[in-house]
């Protein structure tokens, strides 16, 4: 951890981030070894994840509240991603997809009964529910979006766009997402 916060200038966010950092930790490997099923893979996403936070530090209001987990868990996850692709272009990890960060289908059920549109949020692929949740649940922007999520801010809106066109369908029941 002094390697994270030698990186920070103010002991504010130095605070914040030990905050972050005894907090989350342990979810954000989780996370990223749910999806890779490598703890080494998993450790090395979990640093460039908190590389990540330290970049947009200045945004996190507050380190505990659902939408800083949401956040971690959703760089985790990318970041983890990432690596999973890598690793497929080099031919070392077989195609799994529920390790891609598809929703249990269980978790799918139990959402479906309490709410239509939370269940049909958590069946979109992973990318289009991430950026949905960052956009109109934790209230980034477009350009903080595709610093988040290391793209350009076209294709942030795409995405978002592409998201509500298959969110709208699942729920006239014309498509399944």
């Amino acid at each position: 951890m002094f390697l994270y916060l030698a990186m920070i200038d103010s002991d504010a966010d130095k605070s914040k981030f030990e905050i972050l950092y005894s907090e989350y930790k342990n979810l954000m490997y989780y996370t990223a070894n749910r999806i890779l099923r490598n703890s080494r893979d998993a450790e090395d996403v979990v640093h460039q994840a908190f590389l990540k936070v330290i970049e947009i530090l200045d945004t996190i209001s507050s380190p505990r509240c659902h939408k800083t987990r949401a956040l971690l868990v959703t760089i985790t996850e990318h970041k983890a991603i990432d690596l999973y692709r890598e690793k497929q272009r080099r031919n070392v990890l077989p195609l799994v997809e529920e390790y891609v960060g598809a929703a249990p289908a269980a978790e799918i059920e139990r959402l479906a009964e309490r709410d239509t549109l939370a269940a049909a949020i958590a069946a979109l692929p992973p990318r289009y529910r991430s950026v949905l949740l960052l956009r109109y649940d934790c209230g980034y922007s477009n350009a903080e979006i595709a610093n988040i999520l290391d793209t350009t801010e076209p294709n942030v809106r795409k995405l978002i766009q592409r998201a509500k066109e298959k969110l709208s369908a699942a729920l006239s029941g014309m498509e399944e997402p």
